[in-house]
């Protein structure tokens, strides 16, 4: 599709631009460890907030209810298709939280460098829709997922709602690059093709 060639020619241009590279470079040396540069932020974070935290007052609502009707027919025999309704209703949202918590842990809100550019910052939610940052070091511990595509890879991905984004040692995360904002889209692909990667290991690999 047009949209997704035209998408896919920013990512190759992006990644494959020297003069960009030697900016990144640069630029890479003024990055602070006290000031994180942004990356990248997910779309629509807010509403999905809302869904996370949504999750925790429907798991409330579920046992406020439960309760007295366990407490009514304690005594008494329950009809079967009560019994059966309360534990579908418990079932059906201890599932839908857990997939919603399942996402929440996963879907990046935002990506950021720290300590001088290297250590990549992701920000996720926790069960109560808090946000949590985690720091990974970008020449050891993050996957590049645009390292050595051809163009035709670049097409399909941009083409995509999600990329995943591995981390060794920990979970796999998703970042949306056709529908987030791009904060600072030369770094961001620079990390995510592998050139800060390299660049960070080019002093211990000297030293």
């Amino acid at each position: 599709p047009p949209r997704a060639a035209m998408a896919a020619r920013a990512l190759a241009r992006a990644i494959a631009t020297r003069k960009g590279v030697s900016r990144l470079a640069s630029r890479a040396a003024s990055t602070t460890a006290s000031a994180p540069v942004k990356l990248y932020r997910g779309p629509q974070m807010r509403l999905f907030r809302v869904l996370v935290r949504f999750k925790i007052a429907q798991l409330g609502a579920i046992g406020a209810l439960a309760t007295p009707a366990l407490a009514a027919t304690a005594d008494a025999t329950a009809a079967p298709s009560l019994v059966t309704a309360a534990v579908a209703a418990g079932l059906g949202s201890a599932a839908c939280g857990a997939a919603v918590q399942y996402y929440a842990s996963r879907y990046v809100g935002e990506l950021a460098l720290t300590r001088d550019g290297r250590a990549l910052r992701v920000s996720t939610m926790d069960f109560w829709g808090n946000r949590v940052d985690e720091d990974f070091d970008v020449a050891t511990r993050v996957t590049p997922p645009l390292a050595g595509l051809t163009r035709e890879d670049l097409e399909a991905l941009a083409s995509r709602a999600f990329v995943p984004l591995d981390v060794v040692g920990a979970r796999q995360f998703v970042v949306s690059l056709r529908h987030g904002e791009l904060v600072d889209r030369e770094r961001l692909f620079d990390v995510l093709s592998g050139g800060a990667a390299r660049r960070s290991e080019a002093p211990r690999a000297s030293s």
